[in-house]
């Protein structure tokens, strides 16, 4: 398999999250938390899904 930069710049920055806060986890959801507050929105996680369209009558 080739190495995806894409894929390595999300690990790099997993990486630099974790040792930022120790590996802890708590403090890891509470920066990300902190940080969905200042968007002043919620973060939507995982894909969204297209609504399909309903079949008329």
């Amino acid at each position: 398999m080739k190495d995806d930069p894409i894929i390595a710049d999300i690990r790099k920055a997993r990486e630099d999250i974790s040792r930022r806060f120790g590996g802890d986890m708590a403090k890891i959801y509470a920066y990300f938390k902190e940080e969905e507050q200042k968007l002043d929105k919620k973060v939507k996680y995982g894909r969204q899904q297209k609504k399909r369209a309903t079949p008329s009558k």
